[in-house]
């Protein structure tokens, strides 16, 4: 079949708008892609994995996000805090793309870790899915 579409970019680009759109600045700033030297705290869209939901010639992707959280401090408190507002804003909301027609996301799990070799550094990830498919 030669109409598949393309089904990652939308689905990364409609996370990042609805994480930009929910998440306080203050708790941390959403990326794509982290430029070498960015300060934490931030969000990144990480691994983005996609599994065949389509029945005979029709194209639905289930695809499974991963965000990765970076933070500083003296606690793991606010790399909670930043876990918790992508979760909030991204769960269950509505994500839109040109031309794609998104599930509402689910809340698979997360993990959040000690503090790394500096004593200050702290990260997690979440992961969530939907399916996609074309519109």
């Amino acid at each position: 079949m030669s109409d598949f579409v393309d089904l990652f970019t939308p689905s990364q680009d409609a996370v990042i708008a609805k994480l930009k759109a929910g998440v306080p600045p203050a708790l941390g700033s959403v990326h794509q892609h982290v430029k070498q030297d960015t300060q934490p705290p931030f969000v990144m869209v990480g691994s983005i994995d996609a599994a065949n939901e389509g029945s005979k010639g029709a194209q639905a992707e289930n695809m499974t996000v991963e965000l990765h959280f970076v933070t500083r401090g003296p606690s793991r408190a606010p790399l909670m805090a930043l876990m918790h507002a992508a979760r909030v804003c991204l769960e269950g909301a509505a994500l839109e793309a040109d031309g794609i027609a998104f599930q509402r996301p689910i809340y698979l799990g997360a993990t959040v870790s000690n503090a790394g070799a500096d004593g200050v550094t702290y990260a997690g990830i979440s992961t969530f899915e939907f399916i996609a498919e074309p519109a």
